[in-house]
């Protein structure tokens, strides 16, 4: 017996699947085809705004509606026709999901490292990365894209390795004292963890989730970004975290959710120094 969470992603699967074929089709059959998928997505927003305006006039509907939208189903839904609106994060990650076929291919990537107030911080990665072009690239592609659809970022900055999300070697050049004196955060041993199995790192300075998949050391923080629940605890298969609240998951080699579109886990810089693990909160 399939549970709802199953069911849910088979549905999903099912429309991708579907919608993929659909884009198979001679070019007149799939104009129609996405036309009749935009006039029944319009259908149901309209559906669903109204529903949600009748939740809002009680006390007692705002409640219920709180407990829908931790399904994963009905989240997804919402943010899908825009009754959700996705955190500012979020939203800078589908724009660089929007330039990233361009990046790639020329040879390069996008990475997004951390977003605050005004200012998007991001790694360019593959031929992109050192290169002398690299201001270039960024001005003229993801900066550009950036401002054109999110008026409300003022800057967009490159960051160098240094402070970038992932994994530096264990031969880093910079001695342990130096790491401190420059923000990094002394973590657990690197023999303390196992492959695919995340452990929580706490510090007053935040939460942190670190993960080693196939010999790469990550970090997140210990926050699932549907509705703020830690993370700690969750089941792991493979690379994949399913969140103990709501079902949300997440793809630890990446951080990317793979339950609701453009929604991340937020990174950390990582390195590695005399065999234990280091972390950079900003």
């Amino acid at each position: 017996m399939q549970t709802k969470q199953e069911d849910f992603h088979a549905l999903a699967e099912r429309v991708d699947r579907e919608l993929a074929m659909v884009k198979e089709l001679p070019e007149d059959s799939r104009r129609k085809a996405m036309e009749l998928k935009k006039a029944v997505e319009a259908f149901h927003a309209h559906a669903l705004r109204q529903l949600v305006r009748t939740f809002r006039e009680s006390d007692a509907g705002k409640e219920l509606l709180l407990k829908a939208v931790e399904d994963p189903a009905v989240y997804a839904m919402f943010l899908m026709h825009g009754i959700i609106k996705p955190d500012l994060f979020t939203r800078v990650a589908a724009v660089l999901e929007e330039v990233r076929p361009y990046m790639r291919s020329h040879g390069g990537d996008v990475e997004l490292v951390k977003v605050e107030g005004e200012t998007v911080y991001v790694r360019l990665q593959g031929a992109c990365s050192g290169c002398s072009l690299s201001a270039v690239t960024l001005k003229n592609g993801v900066e550009e894209a950036i401002k054109a659809r999110l008026p409300e970022i003022a800057y967009v900055v490159m960051v160098e390795d240094e402070v970038a999300s992932g994994y530096l070697p264990p031969h880093a050049a910079d001695p342990a004292g130096a790491l401190e004196q420059n923000g990094w955060l002394q973590g657990p041993a690197i023999r303390e963890l196992e492959e695919g199995r995340p452990l929580r790192f706490a510090r007053e300075e935040g939460d942190i989730l670190v993960v080693r998949i196939e010999g790469k050391v990550m970090a997140f923080r210990n926050q699932c970004p549907h509705m703020g629940m830690p993370l700690d605890g969750g089941f792991v298969d493979g690379s994949v975290m399913t969140c103990p609240w709501h079902g949300f998951r997440f793809d630890l080699s990446t951080g990317e959710c793979m339950t609701a579109p453009h929604v991340q886990l937020e990174p950390f810089p990582v390195r590695v120094e005399d065999r234990r693990i280091w972390i950079r909160l900003g």
